[in-house]
């Protein structure tokens, strides 16, 4: 038959059904491909790696004014973070790092200012 003819004795369900076994062929073969382009990517390097300087992927400054207790204390966090880690820390990778954990656990942060007067 012509290409575009159609047989009107066909059968439509089992044409029906060739279509849709064929469009399910065609998407288990594009996923896996994407699974395999996927696999072959090399995977992203973690940060201290990637970066050329410390201040790189930091576009905002966070200026933190502090009393003199709490940069003692920071300061005692970044070199006990150290000895954790077994290796140097950049000071401003410590303090985002300490940051980021005290963001995690607001309900701590939530005591200190209760500490400080807050929430009477």
């Amino acid at each position: 038959m012509k290409s575009g003819a159609s047989d009107p004795f066909a059968d439509d369900d089992a044409d029906a059904a060739d279509e849709e076994t064929t469009a399910e062929e065609a998407s288990d073969a594009s996923s896996e491909r994407e699974s395999v382009e996927r696999d072959e990517s090399p995977p992203e390097l973690p940060y201290i790696y990637r970066r050329e300087k410390v201040k790189d992927e930091r576009p905002d400054v966070h200026q933190l004014f502090v009393r003199d207790e709490t940069d003692e204390r920071a300061r005692d966090a970044e070199r006990e973070l150290e000895k954790l880690l077994g290796e140097d820390v950049y000071r401003l990778d410590a303090r985002e790092a300490i940051y980021l954990a005290g963001m995690a656990h607001l309900d701590e942060a939530a005591d200190v200012l209760r500490e400080w007067g807050y929430d009477r």
